[in-house]
C-alpha cells in the first residue's frame, strides 16, 4: 500500500510565541472550525490559551519543545500538548495549520464585514487582471538551456511564488524563482528515458509544503515522487495514464487518465469522477485533462473532447457542468478544448482553452463566461496566448498561464481595487 504525506518546511528561530484564544471553552481535539479536520489544541504553559488547528499531520513531522516545555527553535511555532503524538511533552506546532484558511471559524463575527469580502485565496467578484501578460520563465524561444522551455505542458505556484513548470519536451521539471531569468532543473533533464533519474513528457505536477514534487511521468505510465535536491525519484504509481494532477488538504494525490476517462485518488485507487468509459454523459468523461480539487474536495475537470468543465462533489455518481457544454465553439457560453481548470473559494471556474487561446471565468450557477485573457488570436504578443495548457493563482490572486506555443510562462497581475466597497 502507498502513503503520501505532507511533510513541514521548518526554519531554525527560537519561538515562544502566545497563542490565541480561538477556541477557547472547547476541549482538547473538539471541533473549533468550519473545516471537520480542526480541532482544539491547548497552550503546553498556560490552558486559556488554545489554537484551532489541523488534526491530522503524521505525528513523525513535529518536534519536541524545550526550555522547560515553552519554546521551539521553529519559526511561527508555538508549543502545544497533544497527547494524540506524545502523552510526556509537548509539541511544537506549525501556526500555518492553525490558520483561517486552514481552519476557517464557525463562530460569527462581531466585525462589519463589507458588501464584496475578499476571500482567502485574494480574488473577489469585481476583481480583474491586467491582460498583457508577463513573461517569467521562458519567452527565448523553443529550446533546452537553462533559460528556455519546449512545451512547458505544466505549471504549479507554490506560497513562496516559486514557479515548478512541466517542461514535457525537455524531460525535466524547472524550478523559476521570480524575477531571475534563468530556472533550474529540479527533476529529470537527464534525457528521455525510464531510469529513475529521467522523465518521459512530464506533463504535471505537484509541490508539497516542503519541497517533494510529485509528478506525473506521463510517456512511462507513472507517477513519482521527488524529494527536494535529490537528483533521482521513486515510483508511487505504476501504469496510469495520467494527465493531470492534484493534491487535496488532507495530502491525497488525485490523477486524470487522459485516456481511460477518470479520475483516481491515491493510495487507494478510489474513483472519483468518471469510470464509465469515454463519452458525452453525465457520468462519463472523455479525454479528462486537468483537474481541480477544491476545499471541500470536490473535484473539478477539464473535460476537453466534451468541451466542458465537469464538478464531482465527494461520493457523486453523476458530475455537474459547471462550464461549458454546448458544444465545442468561441462564443461566451462555449469552450473549445479546455485543458486546464481552476475553481476560486466562492466556486468561480476558470478555464484555460487550448482552442480558443483565452482564459474564461464562469461565476458559480452562470451560463455564461467572460474572457480575463488572451482571446485575441493566436500569437506571441504579450495580450495573445498561444496554445495554453495550464493555469494556476499565486496566494496573491496573481493568475499564471502556462503559454505551451509560446515556449513561455505569463504572469497577468490582479487588481484588487474593485473588491472593498466603501
Amino acid at each position: 500500500m502507498m502513503k503520501v504525506f505532507i511533510f513541514l518546511i521548518v526554519f531554525l528561530n527560537l519561538s515562544n510565541e502566545i497563542i490565541s484564544e480561538k477556541c477557547q471553552g472547547i476541549s482538547q481535539y473538539n471541533r473549533c472550525s468550519v473545516n471537520p479536520a480542526c480541532g482544539c489544541l491547548y497552550s503546553s504553559f498556560d490552558t486559556n490559551n488554545t489554537i484551532c488547528g489541523y488534526l491530522y499531520t503524521a505525528c513523525s513531522e513535529f518536534s519536541a519543545c524545550f526550555n522547560n516545555n515553552q519554546s521551539c527553535y521553529y519559526r511561527d511555532h508555538v508549543c502545544i500538548k497533544h497527547p494524540r503524538c506524545s502523552n510526556n511533552h509537548p509539541i511544537c506546532y506549525p501556526m500555518r495549520l492553525a490558520s483561517e484558511a486552514m481552519c476557517p471559524s464557525m463562530f460569527p463575527s462581531t466585525t462589519t464585514v463589507p458588501t464584496l469580502p475578499i476571500p482567502d485565496d485574494g480574488i473577489c467578484a469585481n476583481a480583474t487582471w491586467d491582460t498583457n501578460g508577463i513573461t517569467v520563465a521562458g519567452g527565448n524561444g523553443r529550446g533546452s538551456a537553462i533559460n528556455q522551455l519546449d512545451d512547458p505542458k505544466g505549471i504549479f505556484v507554490d506560497d513562496d511564488d516559486i514557479i515548478y513548470i512541466a517542461d514535457a519536451n525537455n524531460h525535466r521539471v524547472m524550478k523559476w524563482i521570480r524575477g531571475v531569468s534563468n530556472g533550474q532543473v529540479v527533476a529529470g533533464g537527464n534525457g528521455q528515458g525510464n531510469r529513475s533519474d529521467q522523465l518521459d513528457r512530464v506533463s504535471s505536477l505537484v509541490v508539497s509544503q516542503n519541497g517533494t514534487m510529485f509528478i506525473c511521468d506521463q510517456n512511462n505510465r507513472r507517477i513519482q515522487k521527488w524529494l527536494k535536491n535529490n537528483n533521482q525519484g521513486q515510483t508511487l504509481v505504476m501504469n496510469v495514464s495520467c494527465y493531470g494532477m492534484a493534491m487535496d488538504s488532507e495530502g491525497s494525490l488525485y490523477d486524470s487518465s487522459y485516456d481511460d476517462g477518470r479520475v483516481s485518488k491515491w493510495p487507494h485507487d478510489q474513483l472519483v469522477a468518471g469510470g464509465n468509459g469515454q463519452g458525452p454523459n453525465l457520468d462519463q468523461l472523455s479525454n479528462a485533462v486537468r483537474l481541480f480539487v477544491d476545499q471541500d474536495h470536490s473535484v473539478f475537470v477539464a473535460d476537453s473532447h466534451n468541451s466542458r468543465v465537469m464538478k464531482w462533489p465527494v461520493g457523486a455518481k453523476q458530475g455537474i457542468v459547471v462550464a461549458g457544454g454546448n458544444g465545442r465553439g468561441s462564443n461566451n457560453n462555449q469552450l473549445n478544448e479546455p485543458f486546464a481548470v481552476v475553481a476560486d473559494r466562492m466556486g468561480t471556474v476558470y478555464v484555460a482553452e487550448w482552442g480558443n487561446q483565452r482564459v474564461m471565468r464562469w461565476f458559480k450557477d452562470s451560463k455564461s463566461g467572460t474572457v480575463i485573457i488572451g482571446g485575441r488570436g493566436m500569437g506571441s504578443q504579450p495580450y495573445q496566448l498561444s496554445r495554453p495548457k495550464d493555469l494556476a493563482f499565486d496566494r496573491h490572486g496573481n493568475l499564471y498561464v502556462a503559454d505551451t506555443e509560446n515556449f513561455r510562462v505569463q504572469m497577468f497581475p490582479i487588481d484588487k481595487s474593485s473588491c472593498l466597497s466603501s
